[in-house]
């Protein structure tokens, strides 16, 4: 087999949140491929975490989001 490319999972918690949401927007951050990370996620290197908490929405974004779907 190959040699596991080595990725700096210490690196993971600096990253914005926004950024390392996704399988691919987490690789790019970190310069490795989408692959790369699957197979870590796979020999458990790293946790997925997913987060249900959805906030309720408040009146005013309930507004604004229908106006933004009628527009």
């Amino acid at each position: 087999g190959r040699k596991p490319k080595n990725i700096n999972l210490e690196q993971i918690p600096t990253i914005p949140l926004n950024k390392r949401s996704t399988i691919r927007s987490l690789a790019w951050q970190l310069g490795c491929s989408p692959t790369t990370l699957r197979r870590n996620f796979k020999l458990n290197l790293i946790k997925r975490h997913t987060n249900y908490v959805k906030p309720a929405l408040k009146e005013k974004n309930k507004k604004d989001r229908m106006e933004f779907c009628m527009s």
